[in-house]
């Protein structure tokens, strides 16, 4: 099965922008090979957005691209970014990510894009 990229979609969390607190977010499809876990932290004006994507893959991953967007009450996106996993994430292993963006009524954050390393597992 060779796929350039998997979207996997993270639970919409809903709720005010002016509340503070931790909101978390994580769904994976039946079958995957990438999948993404994270939390929303509301500081301010601003969200931290922090989690770790996951490596169910048979070979290591590179290149990791995440699309965080950001959601208005009725799940359009309103804006949307990238960012990159830095390294690479080794078969049954995971990547942390950090990353602050404004904060929204929900954030939505998938798989990208990844590159499959040629290493293998090692």
């Amino acid at each position: 099965m060779n796929r350039r990229a998997i979207v996997v979609i993270g639970l919409m969390l809903l709720g005010t922008a002016g509340f503070g607190g931790t909101r978390a977010g994580a769904q994976s499809a039946p079958v995957t090979e990438l999948r993404v876990e994270w939390e929303a932290v509301a500081r301010g004006d601003k969200a931290l957005l922090r989690g770790y994507v996951y490596n169910q893959q048979q070979m290591r991953v590179e290149r990791v691209r995440l699309r965080v967007e950001q959601l208005d009450a009725n799940a359009r996106p309103v804006a949307t970014r990238s960012t990159w996993i830095p390294g690479e994430i080794a078969y049954r292993d995971r990547a942390y990510f950090e990353l602050t963006v404004p904060v929204a009524a929900a954030h939505r954050v998938t798989i990208e894009s990844f590159d499959r390393s040629m290493c293998g597992n090692g």
